[in-house]
């Protein structure tokens, strides 16, 4: 556990000391130069938050799309950094508010030169699916010697915002073990359950694509002489055109998708779908075209030339340990460990760490651990995984029919950041495409023993 702490203690001391040496080969040790110039920068993001939400606007089911936390919207909680672009080193870097932002706007001190300045709420740029928004914005400015150079960049949202809506009609006609799984074409992918359906998620924006895939699986409730009925289904819903014509799928774009109960008769119930869709930047919500979404029974997508896909189940994987609850098991010692059972090989396992702590967080950002990783394919993050016992540096578990992932070395630096409420959100992807999530939930409001 001592090895931990000093990863951890020596990560954060060789960032602060290379961010301070970065500044001084710059600057000089006064911060000065003859040939600096000023940099008066303002950010924003016009981005409406929750408060702002009146019912009016809501849809019929009562989500907002394009509306978000106040706090992912808040410019003074960005990560600034400008980078020079002759050298391609960072001039300067930080949070805004530690850089003495106000309301968004901030002076610096650049030397001359031509630069690129950008801001993001946290770096989404690797991440295919997550429950937190990634908004950004970039610019290029010059900087004369003795001179004020006046910059403005907006930052905007990166993703496609996907949730699901269950209207009361729907579930009072089926059994509230439905799911319902989205695919961007291109490797996002996300299930929505009775767990956390009505929750935004935000998919990573495909190459060349118009639509989304939607499959469902229900399950109806028995009735009178009637018994349980299955019904699987899925959609293929193409984005409507903008006003240039353009179908492609692009950053911004939000859809909720709104399940009903739908065509039933005494012996058989049947459900409806309808999406309702937003364009990037824009306040107007719209129904998808009953033409835009298609479907066919039991899976599949529609057209000539493809064949059906098998549809999305979670019967191929199964869960030793999760969902899971823990308390303090800094403390007791209680092992923190989640089996997974993948028939057909595990293809993708993501893990996104969600909590409220700031300090926390961004030591998981200057990690580049921020909005999750993918233990399969943890790329430049393995070496700092494995520093924290989260992942064995070698290891590939791509294709592994079965995997211990046992995160019990993580609760004592965790601690360090008591109290503490975060949450493993895990999502695993087999060869076949067949998904399953649960959570891991971890209290921590004691000090390491």
């Amino acid at each position: 556990m001592k090895q931990i702490y000093s990863i951890c203690c020596a990560f954060i001391a060789a960032a602060s000391l290379a961010s301070c040496e970065m500044k001084d080969e710059i600057w000089g040790a006064n911060g000065e130069s003859p040939t600096s110039g000023q940099l008066q920068l303002n950010l924003s993001n016009d981005a409406k938050v929750d408060e702002t939400l009146k019912r009016a606007e809501s849809t019929d089911n009562g989500i907002k799309p394009g509306v978000f936390d106040p706090e992912e919207v808040n410019v003074n909680n960005y990560t600034l950094e400008v980078t020079d672009d002759a050298s391609g080193q960072i001039a300067q870097v930080g949070r805004m508010s530690e850089l003495g932002a106000n309301n968004g706007t901030l002076s610096l001190t650049l030397e001359e030169g031509n630069y690129t300045a950008k801001a993001y709420n946290y770096d989404g740029s690797n991440v295919t699916v997550s429950t937190r928004p990634w908004f950004m914005g970039s610019g290029n400015v010059q900087i004369l010697p003795g001179k004020t150079t006046n910059a403005s960049i907006e930052c905007t949202l990166q993703n496609i915002e996907v949730t699901v809506s269950i209207g009361q009609s729907f579930a009072d006609s089926f059994k509230d073990d439905y799911s319902v799984t989205v695919d961007n074409g291109d490797g996002a992918i996300q299930t929505f359950t009775a767990e956390n359906v009505g929750t935004k998620y935000y998919f990573q924006v495909p190459d060349n694509k118009n639509a989304l895939t939607v499959s469902i699986k229900a399950t109806t409730k028995a009735r009178g002489d009637t018994g349980e009925q299955e019904v699987q289904r899925t959609y293929t819903v193409t984005k409507p055109a903008d006003a240039e014509g353009g179908t492609a799928l692009a950053a911004g774009d939000a859809f909720v998708i709104n399940l009903t109960e739908d065509g039933s008769t005494s012996s058989y119930i049947d459900f409806g779908m309808t999406v309702d869709f937003t364009f990037a930047e824009q306040e107007e919500i719209i129904s998808i075209p009953a033409e835009n979404i298609t479907y066919t029974e039991g899976g599949g997508e529609t057209g000539d030339d493809d064949e059906p896909t098998p549809p999305v189940t979670t019967d191929a994987i199964t869960f030793e340990g999760l969902p899971a609850t823990y308390t303090n098991p800094n403390v007791t010692g209680e092992p923190v460990v989640v089996t997974f059972h993948v028939e057909n090989g595990i293809k993708n396992l993501f893990v996104d760490i969600i909590c409220e702590n700031e300090e926390f967080n961004n030591i998981l950002a200057g990690m580049n651990l921020a909005g999750g990783f993918d233990v399969a394919n943890p790329g430049a993050a393995e070496a700092n995984l494995a520093a924290l016992g989260l992942i064995t540096a070698g290891e590939s578990i791509e294709g592994k029919t079965e995997y211990v992932f046992n995160v019990t070395a993580f609760m004592a630096p965790l601690a360090l950041f008591q109290p503490i409420e975060s949450t493993f959100a895990i999502r695993v992807v087999d060869a076949e495409g067949n998904e399953k999530s649960g959570n891991l939930d971890i209290t921590i409001n004691q000090p390491n023993p």
